[in-house]
């Protein structure tokens, strides 16, 4: 039996034209393809000869089920070349790790392959750079809420809130305002530009931009916070101002 192998795949934020081309030249020769959902019918064309395994209900984007991963070793196994297509970077808030892991375990041949984070290409098509000289010469990324508790983190809020000129969080619509709660109450200038890109890179993307506190008064109106469309990212520091100028894809 000829001996499979694994690669898992970063699908990138969203746009199908920003998957890498080796990622695209791996979907195309692989023989099994399981993938995130939803995720564009373009990405899934590349796999022209895979049988496509959709990961819907076995993963929440942090966590991926034993039966699923069972699943993928399996196909590993009977010498299949199988991918594991997951979006954005598999190894940025993502499963990829979980499922590199249990490859090693199961004594599977594997290998990696990035793709573009959500976070920094949703800032990108929202025309806001997350480092600029003058303005911000470190950055965060943080996730707002844990698979366990929703409302949940184990950040180190004192430190994040002030210790970074960027901060970038993956968020949902339980974890917005929780999020910028405690930015404010760990000493984030409530007057700090901010703002939140809701389908990063796609054709319905959003960005509502403003101040700290002007995003902090719109989550406290049900009627406003239920404008802004989830999952997203919210973007915080002087380097938010740069959108005026430098918006392009809205």
């Amino acid at each position: 039996m000829a001996e499979g192998k694994l690669y898992i795949i970063g699908a990138g934020p969203g746009d199908p034209e920003l998957l890498t081309i080796k990622a695209a030249r791996l979907l195309e020769e692989c023989d099994v393809m399981f993938h995130d959902e939803p995720m564009a019918e373009e990405l899934l064309a590349y796999a022209k000869k895979a049988k496509l395994v959709s990961l819907s209900g076995e993963s929440d984007g942090e966590t991926i089920s034993a039966e699923a991963v069972k699943a993928v070793i399996e196909a590993v196994k009977s010498g299949k070349s199988v991918a594991v297509l997951l979006e954005g970077d598999p190894f940025i808030f993502g499963i990829g790790a979980e499922v590199a892991r249990k490859a090693v375990a199961a004594g599977c041949k594997f290998e990696l392959v990035p793709g573009i984070t959500s976070a920094s290409a949703a800032a990108i098509y929202a025309g806001i750079p997350l480092t600029y000289r003058g303005y911000a010469s470190t950055l965060a990324f943080a996730i707002g809420h844990s698979s366990l508790n929703r409302r949940y983190t184990d950040i180190d809020w004192p430190r994040v809130a002030i210790g970074m000129q960027t901060l970038v969080f993956f968020i949902n619509e339980e974890s917005l305002s929780m999020v910028i709660e405690k930015l404010i109450a760990n000493g984030r200038d409530p007057r700090t530009p901010a703002a939140i890109v809701s389908s990063g890179t796609r054709k319905d993307q959003s960005t509502i931009a403003g101040t700290l506190g002007e995003l902090r008064a719109m989550t406290e109106d049900e009627r406003e916070s239920a404008k802004i469309p989830m999952p997203a990212v919210l973007i915080v520091g002087d380097v938010v101002g740069l959108r005026s100028e430098l918006k392009w894809f809205e």
